[in-house]
């Protein structure tokens, strides 16, 4: 008796958990606020998790980001009001839907569970682009689906995971400084302009609706469409074009020179190369025999002739020829034989010189 006492005192101290319904749509991303008393438990983790047969499983907690299970696609949202930290779940599916429960790592702190109903609508889970310039009044459109016709509109600018609200309105239109938003609730979609763009705008903004379902204790955002805003400035572009034609033409004339001295190189090689086969050592050059042929007379035959003196003159050659003149000399003609002939002897011939 005195244990069931104490366990219904708890509870009335503690109060029963805190219940809200969230509903996402395919493709989107919804922000999950909970609150929690910063006085006490400012310090204190956080933390996030699925329920699962009564179980939390995937718990994602606020001092350490240990969201492996869900593929970084939860995860805690830096915010500035205090009493509150939000948790926001990316590339909502239908397996996403299911209860989900938030608090502070104390017993005595009663936790707040969030049931997460996804829907599917052609409007949702689109991502835009769009382009302007510093100066610029750029516009872009966000679509929401039928039931959040009457639902207060918001925009947000992501940076990391910092998710500021850039403007927001319940009703027809509004402006905030360079912003403004028109909603067109015929039409289910709201337009936002940024007048005077500067590069500082650039960046991802998320459209979306802010839903409160009746005995809800904490709001959530269900964001439907991304935008990225891509600003760029023409003079740096201006800039990065000279820059780039300039390195190209550093890096043509560069090729160039390098092309030409390897060129000069190897012809001033080739014409060296040409040169060395040209002259050539004297000493390498084969020298060709020159052969004089010398006859060989060793075995030459020489044929001898004698003349034969006539006799007494007669007469009449006495009378025509004085008696004083000398005598005929024997003459010997030598003849050399066109073949030699081995051991031949010498042959004598008896020549008359008688007229």
């Amino acid at each position: 008796m005195k244990v069931l006492l104490l366990i219904l005192t708890l509870y009335l101290a503690s109060g029963p958990v805190d219940c809200a319904e969230v509903t996402g749509y395919t493709g989107g991303r919804v922000l999950i606020n909970c609150k929690y008393d910063h006085t006490r438990y400012m310090n204190h983790t956080k933390y996030f998790c699925k329920i699962s047969r009564g179980k939390c499983t995937d718990k994602i907690l606020s001092k350490t980001q240990n969201s492996s299970n869900h593929e970084r696609r939860v995860f805690f949202v830096d915010q500035t009001q205090p009493g509150l930290f939000s948790v926001l779940i990316k590339n909502v599916s239908a397996q996403d839907g299911g209860t989900y429960r938030c608090g502070v790592e104390d017993p005595a702190v009663k936790p707040t569970d969030v049931t997460l109903q996804v829907k599917e609508d052609p409007c949702c889970g689109k991502t835009l682009t769009q382009e302007a310039h510093p100066g610029d009044m750029v516009t872009f459109t966000c679509e929401y689906p039928q039931e959040s016709k009457y639902l207060s509109k918001y925009v947000y600018k992501a940076t990391d995971h910092r998710y500021s609200v850039v403007i927001h309105v319940l009703g027809l239109s509004t402006q905030k400084g360079r912003f403004s938003l028109f909603d067109h609730p015929e039409e289910t979609l709201f337009n936002v302009s940024i007048s005077n763009v500067t590069v500082g705008d650039g960046g991802v903004y998320l459209c979306g609706v802010q839903g409160q379902k009746p005995g809800d204790l904490n709001p959530y955002y269900s964001l439907f469409n991304e935008i990225q805003l891509q600003v760029t400035d023409s003079s740096i572009t201006t800039i990065i074009i000279v820059g780039v034609c300039v390195a190209l033409l550093l890096i043509g004339g560069s090729a160039l020179i390098v092309y030409k001295l390897t060129h000069k190189k190897t012809r001033d090689s080739a014409s060296s190369s040409s040169n060395r086969r040209n002259t050539v050592n004297s000493d390498d050059v084969p020298h060709t025999p020159f052969y004089e042929e010398i006859p060989d007379t060793r075995a030459t035959s020489t044929v001898y002739a004698t003349t034969q003196d006539p006799g007494p003159h007669t007469a009449a050659n006495r009378s025509a020829h004085p008696p004083t003149a000398p005598p005929v000399k024997d003459i010997y003609p030598m003849a050399q034989l066109s073949h030699p002939a081995a051991e031949s002897s010498a042959e004598y011939a008896t020549v008359d010189l008688t007229t």
